[in-house]
């Protein structure tokens, strides 16, 4: 957001609040995720789609903010909250597609803040930029990133089948070792490519508010308009349910809730749904089993 590009303080407020807003929805765990280079105070590394006419430095801050010290606050600020309130918030870094030469210092944040906050990478943006619908979203750079992200042990998540077609899910899965897709909802669109996450155990990151806002669900070219996450249940494919950005959405956890019991979602589905969400976090193993026990410990699970 240019209103607070380059101000680490403001940086840092904005991810200790991040927080609080976490724990009054009740959330246990989340991994919050952006790219760091758009927090910087120009906007010489965005693409067109995300730049803004209002950018420049926050008054009191230099010009000489770099991503690490955007991480360094941003992973503070997310430190302190979880003091105050409890809630456990962890990091993912995002590549954006249509800037591959950023992947690179991407990939570095991710090995280098590992253990200080940083669970994994993801690729988000424009699924049309690497060359419209049928071009899929293959980047040589991006896919040697990823698979240099695999062979480290760092977690991996791509966004696809969001506004590209199923073969982008299909090119998340094989070239670039996603172990979740952010969205995915057009992998229906292909059944092949839809059965094939489903044996891998693909996690699908649903964001259903955010599904209709961005014309995902519109432009879905099944015969049925059906939301994707009432097959994905149906088929008890994994997936987890968030608010995607909600400075765009306007909407919490609950609202979330609220839609899909509109839809028919029971108690059964989201109690699910958040535990596959914890099965696919990308914490280190022992902290994973402790976040299960505390689900059934709160479920009252056996």
């Amino acid at each position: 957001m240019p209103a607070f590009a380059g101000d680490l303080e403001a940086i840092e407020r904005i991810s200790y609040e991040f927080v609080e807003d976490q724990a009054r929805e009740s959330v246990a765990y989340c991994e919050t995720r952006f790219c760091p280079h758009l927090f910087l105070p120009d906007s010489a590394h965005q693409p067109d789609y995300l730049t803004s006419e209002v950018n420049g430095t926050a008054e009191g801050n230099s010009g000489n903010v770099t991503i690490d010290d955007v991480l360094k606050v941003v992973l503070k600020g997310l430190r302190r909250g979880e003091e105050e309130f409890g809630t456990k918030v962890r990091v993912i870094l995002c590549c954006i597609r249509g800037l591959p030469h950023l992947s690179g210092e991407i990939l570095r944040l991710c090995d280098e803040y590992r253990d200080k906050g940083v669970v994994g990478i993801d690729i988000a943006g424009n699924e049309g930029s690497q060359g419209g619908e049928d071009a899929g979203m293959q980047n040589a750079i991006d896919i040697a990133v990823f698979q240099a992200a695999k062979e480290k042990g760092i977690h991996r998540t791509v966004h696809a089948g969001e506004a590209g077609p199923a073969k982008g899910v299909q090119e998340a899965v094989e070239s670039f070792a996603a172990e979740r897709i952010g969205h995915g909802y057009r992998v229906l669109e292909d059944e092949s490519i839809y059965q094939k996450c489903l044996r891998e155990n693909i996690h699908f990151e649903v964001c259903p508010h955010s599904s209709y806002m961005t014309g995902a669900i519109k432009n879905l070219t099944t015969a049925s308009k059906r939301h994707p996450v009432l097959r994905f249940a149906e088929d008890e494919a994994s997936f987890s349910i968030s608010t995607d950005d909600p400075t765009i959405t306007f909407t919490t956890l609950p609202d979330e809730y609220r839609l899909l019991s509109s839809w028919g979602f029971t108690e059964a589905h989201f109690t699910r749904a958040n535990f596959e969400a914890a099965k696919h976090c990308f914490l280190p193993e022992v902290e994973k089993q402790i976040l299960l026990q505390v689900l059934r410990d709160s479920y009252g699970a056996v």
